[in-house]
């Protein structure tokens, strides 16, 4: 603003100095989102699926998911000898593991359980994705769509079922505890990364816990969970088991190979989660006795097979069968097996 008598070239000259101001200042604001958009960029580059996701959950950017092509429940094509195995690279983080499961404390196998079976449903998923996902009968088969696995807690929940943990599971056969009057354990093989967007947000607003059995070596890559994705859904209260390190069938394993694939998958959640893992789920579901020894040596109180039943066994805790879930399988189905289930004996 000019002031009287004033001299008019030193008023043109302030005019002109305000002026570059302004620019400089636009200028600034220009530069900084192209560099906000660069390292975006970069970042998508390095981690495909990697996304933009506020502290509450909300995701402003979703990696783009495809589904394996491999056959019969792996994610990746069966395994032929000679059997070799990968070593993952270290998982780096700088926030520190938070213990969020008390509740997996002080758990241990006594050798005289309370109770000499239980019966409860322990349902089956792989994926929940789309069905245009899927690429094979296979892969349809292990994939639920959004919308079926909505409906189907909805039913589990409408009537009168109760998802439990599996520390409430193992605690009910091993101490006698006392569990709600119809109770399910609900499963995710694999560690896919539709946990985040498709499972979490309908299980958490219920209370619901369910187990993801990771295998450690994928942690990150393209259509699985990553380390901060793993952390929570461990918050979240889900359980977090091992698939082991590289989806390996363990009755094709030798002993040492076998010990190692229990061994570190272990191992690996544990430092990353910073709380016990002690549930465990075979490749493909393949187990022997052999196997089933291995795995209560590694430290793993529960392990699941894709053997068929409801009726959980103290005498067989680390070869426990599973209710299956397809993908296309209707809401009626649904419900007449987990009744079915329910009821056996």
């Amino acid at each position: 603003m000019a002031t009287p008598g004033e001299d008019p070239l030193r008023l043109r000259r302030r005019e002109q100095a305000d002026a570059r101001r302004r620019r400089r200042r636009r200028d600034a604001a220009f530069w900084s989102v192209i560099a906000i958009a660069v390292v975006a960029a970069v970042a998508w580059a390095v981690n495909p699926g990697w996304s933009l996701r506020g502290p509450s959950g909300e995701s402003t950017a979703q990696a783009v998911v495809t589904a394996p092509t491999g056959g019969s429940d792996a994610p990746g094509p069966a395994t032929t000898s000679p059997v070799t195995t990968s070593t993952p690279a270290p998982i780096t983080t700088s926030t520190p593991a938070i213990d969020t499961h008390e509740r997996d404390h002080g758990l241990k196998a006594s050798g005289t359980p309370a109770r000499a079976k239980v019966t409860v449903p322990v349902l089956m998923y792989h994926r929940v994705a789309p069905p245009s996902t899927a690429t094979n009968d296979v892969s349809y088969n292990l994939t639920v769509s959004p919308a079926q696995f909505r409906q189907q807690m909805k039913w589990l929940r409408a009537n009168g079922y109760t998802a439990i943990s599996q520390a409430e599971l193992f605690r009910a056969i091993e101490d006698g505890a006392k569990l709600p009057p119809k109770p399910v354990v609900i499963t995710f093989d694999d560690g896919y990364v539709d946990a985040i967007k498709d499972v979490l947000p309908v299980l958490q607003p219920m209370g619901w816990p369910a187990t993801f059995f990771i295998i450690t070596s994928r942690i990150g890559e393209r259509a699985f969970l990553d380390a901060k994705q793993l952390r929570r859904l461990s918050g979240a209260g889900m359980d977090i088991g091992s698939h082991t390190v590289d989806h390996l069938e363990l009755p094709s394993l030798d002993d040492a190979s076998r010990a190692q694939q229990l061994t570190q998958s272990r191992a690996t959640l544990e430092k990353l989660l910073g709380h016990p893992v002690r549930w465990f789920c075979y490749p493909a579901g393949r187990n022997d006795s052999a196997s089933a020894a291995s795995v209560a040596k590694a430290g793993y109180l529960l392990g699941y097979t894709t053997e068929g039943g409801s009726v959980l066994r103290a005498d067989s805790l680390t070869q426990l069968p599973r209710v299956r879930v397809s993908g296309g399988q209707s809401l009626d189905s649904f419900a007449a097996s987990v009744k079915a289930a329910s009821a056996a004996s």
